[in-house]
């Protein structure tokens, strides 16, 4: 059966329909109780580029909250 769509089409589809998501891979490093460094990591869709800032910020928060 032959390829039906290629990448660069499909690419080209979703660009036309806003469906493009910036996703960020997110490390953050967090002091654990013994004294030592834990580095977590977790990749966070990003829909809409003003409000980056503010889901960043949230979510290392929750890493912080995880962590102890």
């Amino acid at each position: 059966m032959a390829k039906q769509q290629s990448f660069e089409e499909k690419a080209k589809k979703a660009a036309k329909a806003g469906a493009l998501e910036k996703t960020i891979k997110f490390v953050a490093a967090v002091k654990t109780d013994k004294g030592s460094y834990r580095f977590n990591q977790k990749l966070v869709k990003i829909k809409d580029e003003k409000s980056e800032e503010a889901v960043l910020e949230a979510e290392f928060k929750k890493m912080q909250s995880t962590a102890h």
